[in-house]
């Protein structure tokens, strides 16, 4: 892959021309190109996409990969249930090393999730594995944010 700021750079604008349509696309179908989009750009990842918070749990949403992920988490359970509990992006380099980490995956080596908040409060999470250690940086986490922003 070549520079990885200017890939994120053209998937971001990609995706804002994708998005800006009228009447507005719901929230899951906006989940479901973004999915699409960073998977097919970013295809060395084992799994991108979107647990949606219902009744308390985050439950699988608009996603692609080759795994089957994990259908509901708890929040406050896993990388994701503890994203989506601190209302923070969590980057974790190495896996193994988290006591916490709900594994779908034996090739996942590093995650990336970022919450995604309407009226300040998580609506669900973005969720990114990779099967290379210490993946994701400061450059995924902007313009993750940033994507998530278009939802």
């Amino acid at each position: 892959m070549k520079n990885k700021k200017q890939e994120y750079k053209n998937v971001t604008i990609h995706l804002e021309n994708i998005l800006d349509t009228e009447p507005q696309l719901s929230s899951i179908s906006k989940m479901s190109i973004i999915a699409s989009e960073l998977y097919t750009k970013f295809n060395y990842w084992i799994f991108c996409g979107f647990y949606i918070l219902s009744n308390n749990f985050l439950e699988i949403g608009p996603y692609h990969g080759r795994i089957l992920p994990c259908s509901r988490i708890s929040i406050g359970n896993g990388v994701c249930g503890t994203s989506a509990k601190k209302k923070k992006t969590i980057i974790i380099n190495d896996v193994s090393k988290i006591q916490y980490y709900i594994s779908c995956d034996s090739e996942t080596n590093s995650e990336i999730v970022i919450p995604i908040f309407s009226n300040k409060e998580v609506i669900a999470v973005l969720d990114i594995d990779s099967p290379t250690l210490n993946d994701f940086n400061e450059i995924d986490k902007k313009f993750l944010e940033r994507i998530c922003l278009l939802i």
